[in-house]
């Protein structure tokens, strides 16, 4: 991934995360040129109800970005069903039980070369086990922060936060944008207000082609003020049908139709795939209420 990794081995819970703040602050430049595309890459936002789960497959490489909720155990089947063999890059965004509820059973299913988390930690039985599972797994392990880029294979990944930790697990969320070609997709975690004003501060290059609407689709993410920045050309959120939090809220469903920008759902479409050739794409709806 053209860096240096951390490889764990032999740590307690509470050394894990000893270098969250270790990292020095980054001058963040012009973005690199994406990598030269080949083939296509196919992103499937999978229905894992109230949780998260997202598929990057791209010729010879396989990013998953969080691994569903704790109380189900669908995500490896929808992997395998995926054609997964092996992962090159796990990314937790962040330690709360619907983003890395199935991370252990993830690691130990499948080969993964390099896990990354926020560098948040979290005092809940499913925290513990992921940290068990990397452990077990033999993953190197990194921390990023904002203003880092990494090329996988056919993919630029630029990270845009956390640039420092603060204690809040969602506003400490890992949010990176992929890119593929000329088409890129903005993968929010549970970022709020908070976060996304951070990033608008420090990034100059925030317009996205698919954004990953932060934190379900609640109305303390997505402001005004950031999806003006990002200017998607759709929004995608993953919810569960009829969850207790009301997500997506009014407020976000609204600002997308005010700004004539779709906007699905898990909760409304089931699975959603997107299909590009890093030049034009197509959203296809698992079905369409």
């Amino acid at each position: 991934m053209n860096k240096d990794k951390w490889t764990i081995t032999g740590f307690m819970l509470g050394l894990l995360l000893i270098c969250a703040g270790c990292f020095p602050e980054q001058q963040v430049a012009p973005p690199t040129p994406p990598p030269v595309t080949e083939g296509e890459l196919i992103v499937t936002f999978f229905d894992v109800g109230q949780g998260d789960a997202t598929l990057f497959q791209a010729e010879e490489t396989t990013i998953l970005i969080d691994a569903g909720r704790h109380d189900r155990e669908e995500v490896v089947s929808l992997l395998e069903d995926s054609g997964v063999e092996r992962i090159d890059l796990f990314i937790a965004t962040h330690p709360h039980a619907d983003h890395i509820g199935q991370a252990d059973q993830v690691l130990d299913a499948f080969p993964v070369e390099e896990v990354w988390m926020s560098g948040d930690s979290h005092t809940t039985k499913t925290f513990e086990r992921m940290v068990a599972a990397i452990e077990a797994s033999g993953a190197d392990y990194y921390e990023p922060r904002a203003g880092e880029e990494f090329e996988i294979g056919s993919l630029l990944l630029e990270v845009l936060h956390p640039e420092e930790l603060t204690g809040d697990l969602n506003n400490g969320s890992i949010a990176v944008q992929v890119h593929f070609g000329d088409v890129s997709f903005l993968m929010m975690g549970d970022a709020e207000a908070e976060a996304e004003e951070e990033i608008i501060e420090r990034s100059a290059h925030l317009q996205s082609t698919i954004l990953r609407v932060g934190h379900h689709g609640s109305s303390t993410s997505t402001t005004p003020a950031f999806l003006e920045a990002v200017k998607p050309e759709a929004g995608i959120y993953s919810a569960g049908r009829e969850n207790e939090y009301g997500h997506p809220h009014a407020e976000v469903v609204e600002l997308f139709q005010e700004k004539n920008i779709p906007l699905y759902g898990t909760d409304q479409h089931g699975k959603i795939v997107v299909e590009t050739d890093g030049t034009s794409y197509e959203i296809i709806l698992e079905h369409d209420e």
